[in-house]
């Protein structure tokens, strides 16, 4: 009976530590990564390791737990039913159950949430030797997972995003600039370039081959910020006055208008300011250009004023 009785502190006290470590590795978010790696850099390595592959580790965690509980569950019943008759075994079956339940399962993770830094820091090495064993009876189970259907990526709407933007900043997890900055990008989705450029003036527009020289009386009699770059009377991009006076200033007046192009995209004025600002990053683009019926009528925007009407 003794022997039973220290089997069965083994299996609780293995189960115990295994449901430590899956509760503490599931509380370590990004945050407390950050501290832990700076807190603990003997074993930096160990804890890069384990997070790389976060899901594998905990997947190997969880494995062996249930493989330590299954099994000492079953062997602790064949050797009680040997030594017991048949109510103190339903009463050694009752108090195993509890002891696991309690000692092996719910202690373990609600004290692992308070000390999870500590517990994965001194049991990274472990965690992932752990995961290098079971690793094959891992994949033999994970076979399985195959047969079933393949999960739906749903996207959430900016009802329920803004739903979720004003949840955590009631709860003060998002500060009140942030979630104005969040609930912003929300409403980019909903805004059209030309809402940006509807009281703009025509600009004036010149050619992509014309030199500095050749275009500083333009210059002078009609100063703007911005011109427009023709090549073959199509608008292809935008350059700045203080290129073109720089030019003038340090005789460079042989330097062609299209050199001094800044790097210009082309979209259509119904784009949403979400899909403007995706289209500018992915390009690194400085300019955008919104092509109406007439040159003149071509309309710039630039990706400061693009930021600035999303964040407002």
């Amino acid at each position: 009976m003794l022997l039973v009785v220290l089997v069965a502190g083994l299996v609780i006290a293995a189960t115990a530590f295994l449901s430590l470590i899956e509760a503490a590795m599931v509380a370590v978010d990004e945050l407390r990564l950050v501290t832990l790696l700076y807190n603990r850099p003997e074993n930096k390595q160990a804890i890069n390791k384990v997070f790389e592959k976060k899901r594998e580790h905990l997947s190997a965690i969880v494995l062996l737990s249930t493989l330590i509980s299954i099994s000492g569950s079953t062997f602790l019943g064949a050797m009680a039913a040997k030594k017991l008759d048949d109510l103190w075994l339903a009463i050694f079956t009752a108090l195993l159950a509890y002891f696991m339940l309690v000692f092996a399962k719910v202690l373990p993770k609600l004290l692992a949430v308070q000390i999870a830094g500590d517990v994965v820091g001194r049991c990274a090495p472990m965690i992932h030797i752990i995961y290098t064993v079971t690793r094959p009876v891992l994949l033999l189970a994970m076979v399985w997972t195959r047969l079933l259907p393949k999960p739906v990526e749903q996207a959430r709407n900016s009802d329920e995003l803004r739903s979720i933007i004003r949840h955590y900043g009631k709860r003060g997890v998002i500060g009140k600039k942030q979630r104005k900055y969040a609930e912003a990008i929300l409403t980019s989705d909903q805004k059209q370039l030309s809402q940006l450029v509807e009281h703009s003036q025509p600009v004036v527009c010149l050619d992509a081959g014309a030199t500095v020289a050749s275009v500083s009386t333009t210059l002078r009699t009609s100063p703007c910020k911005r011109y427009v770059v023709l090549q073959d009377s199509n608008p292809i991009g935008v350059v700045l006055y203080r290129h073109l006076a720089r030019c003038m200033v340090n005789n460079d007046e042989h330097k062609s208008v299209g050199q001094l192009m800044r790097k210009t995209i082309t979209l259509a004025p119904e784009t949403t300011l979400h899909q403007a600002m995706k289209e500018v990053q992915e390009a690194r683009a400085s300019f955008i250009l919104l092509p109406e019926a007439t040159v003149e009528g071509t309309r710039i925007i630039s990706a400061k004023m693009l930021y600035q009407a999303i964040l407002h």
